[in-house]
């Protein structure tokens, strides 16, 4: 009886401790109002947030639109969250047409989901599984961490090895 209730209180300790992504709706590049929850049901998500003077920011976002591409098939997507100002958006719009990007961007002004997602530095990048989960937080980005953050995406993926050269052919 006491080893149940030991496994019981841990089990509590580890689903308290889980931090959900917040219930937040944003306006895309169409000015499409969309609900953050809505991207997570098919799989894991990644969430970057951005704005167009942040120059880490931009470096990094060519290895997220690899990962949004590569994995798709998986169900994961990249989502983008840009905070510059309402007036900048067809800056933002014209930045993400001349790169090429595919990932859905998201616009959010006045940078509430950056807050209230424990948002201070940018990059800020959260890796959240399909139940809403936030597994993991990045702040800054430096040439190179690149590579962990993929290998934390083929991790919520349940990818093995093979499947990763597979995919890289």
């Amino acid at each position: 009886m006491k080893f149940k209730f030991l496994i019981f209180l841990a089990m509590s300790i580890i689903y308290s401790s889980e931090v959900k992504l917040v219930n937040f709706s944003l306006k895309d590049l169409d000015k499409k109002k969309v609900n953050i929850q809505d991207f997570y049901k098919n799989g894991p998500i990644l969430v970057n947030f951005w704005n167009l003077a942040c120059e880490p920011c931009k470096k990094e976002m060519k290895f997220l639109n690899e990962f949004d591409q590569k994995y798709e098939n998986y169900g994961f997507n990249v989502i983008s969250v840009n905070m510059d100002t309402p007036r900048s958006l067809s800056k933002v719009k014209s930045y993400i047409k001349s790169k090429k990007y595919t990932f859905t961007v998201l616009s959010d002004p006045r940078a509430q989901l950056f807050r209230k997602s424990g948002g201070s530095i940018m990059p800020y990048t959260l890796l959240v599984d399909k139940k809403g989960t936030i597994i993991n937080k990045h702040t800054g980005y430096n040439l190179g961490d690149e590579i962990n953050l993929e290998k934390e995406i083929i991790h919520i993926l349940g990818i093995d090895s093979l499947d990763v050269q597979k995919i890289e052919k």
